[in-house]
């Protein structure tokens, strides 16, 4: 079974002041990954949850969210049926087949699915996944 291998890394040219965390996602893989993230939002200061974003296979993402806090989470599912979930950190939140967006204290009673979304850090406003 192929094992799906996630690292995130500092990009080499930052601002300083991002106005959004740029989430680069490098898709290694034969399969198209969706992702869901949690994250603070800049405006509410709440913490909010927010998905699909969709990244083909063996294709490269650029996702902003309206953070600028390193920090974030995420839950990913794969065509071929594989999740990249939960660890050290990780946290329990719904989600649902469609598109969404909620506050995380405030999640809608129509979301299905409760899954763990495992922590994950940027650097100065960037952040990179690779998935092999």
């Amino acid at each position: 079974m192929k094992k799906f291998l996630l690292t995130a890394f500092i990009g080499a040219f930052i601002s300083c002041n991002a106005q959004a965390l740029e989430v680069t996602v490098d898709n290694q893989t034969k399969a198209t990954v969706v992702m869901a993230f949690s994250y603070l939002d800049k405006t509410s200061k709440e913490w909010v949850v927010d998905g699909w974003y969709n990244v083909k296979p063996q294709k490269k993402g650029i996702i902003n969210l309206d953070t600028d806090n390193d920090i974030y989470y995420l839950y990913s599912e794969f065509s071929n049926g594989k999740k990249l979930e939960g660890g050290n950190g990780s946290i329990k939140l719904k989600v649902q087949e469609r598109s969404f967006f909620y506050k995380q204290n405030d999640a809608p009673s129509s979301l299905n699915r409760e899954v763990s979304f495992l922590r994950a850090r940027g650097n100065l406003g960037k952040a990179v996944i690779k998935i092999k």
